[in-house]
């Protein structure tokens, strides 16, 4: 049970706002029509080496981020861009730093680079460029998702769902709002609606898994371990999802006993 708990807050991170060991804002020098926030990008990998310039620039590129000097960080990401063009670090900072300028054209076009680049996801990539494709589309209003990067920096819970459901009802083909609504309600039926009502707006694979794996725990919660065991091994072996996803499939599933057996025919 208890590695079930541990998974389950990976799902937390994967998918919600609340994970702790995601950058926080502080307080941007720029004027903006939303707060800035600390620039978002995975833990650096190991390999392949980096060069040490490269890592430098990229960081102070994301210090600058921090203050609001967005064009200094741009410049320090180009930087580090060339002399490490096949790490996506910058790259990606560099989309994320557009969104935070408003400049969602440049931010579209940035997040295609690295979906180009990286087919099966990077950090949130398929997310931000669904979300900016549905920006551009006129499905969802300008700025939606830069305003939804500013409300996931709150602090506090109630006036982070309230901020949500506000979110919804002005954006309401708005996917990442619907998402970390249903990740974090408490209550597994109403979290069940939820992931429904977000898989009904046709999202992007990633979060498109990260649901339907939100959905076996909720079976799982509801006392259906049978029926979240074998969604859980239908998303392990699917290979139209990402890598990441699958293998947390595969991680629950562990977590799971296994089926009971069937009683003797009389």
């Amino acid at each position: 049970m208890r590695r079930f708990i541990v998974l389950l807050a990976t799902l937390a991170c994967f998918g919600g706002c609340s994970c702790q060991d995601k950058p926080r804002a502080l307080p941007p020098k720029a004027v903006a029509t939303a707060p800035a926030q600390a620039l978002s990008a995975p833990a650096l990998p190991s390999a392949p080496p980096i060069a040490p310039e490269a890592m430098e620039w990229h960081m102070q590129g994301r210090e600058r981020g921090k203050e609001g000097q967005f064009q200094e960080a741009l410049q320090l990401f180009q930087q580090a861009q060339a002399a490490a063009p096949d790490w996506l670090f910058p790259l990606y900072d560099t989309g994320y730093t557009y969104i935070l300028m408003g400049d969602t054209a440049k931010a579209l076009e940035t997040f295609e680079q690295v979906d180009a680049r990286a087919p099966q996801g990077f950090s949130e990539s398929k997310k931000f460029l669904d979300s900016l494709r549905r920006e551009k589309a006129g499905t969802v209003p300008p700025g939606t998702l830069r305003d939804f990067l500013a409300l996931r920096q709150l602090r506090d819970p109630k006036q982070t769902h309230q901020k949500l459901v506000a979110l919804t009802q002005r954006a309401p083909q708005f996917v990442p709002a619907w998402q970390e609504l249903a990740m974090s309600e408490e209550d597994p039926v109403a979290a069940g609606t939820l992931v429904e009502k977000t898989l009904a707006l046709n999202p992007d694979i990633e979060t498109r898994g990260m649901l339907l794996v939100h959905q076996a725990t909720l079976l799982r919660r509801r006392g259906q371990q049978d029926e979240a065991l074998k969604k859980l091994r239908a998303l392990a072996g699917d290979a139209q999802l990402p890598p990441r996803i699958t293998s947390l499939a595969r991680e629950l599933q562990q977590t799971l006993p296994p089926p009971a057996p069937s009683a003797p025919a009389p």
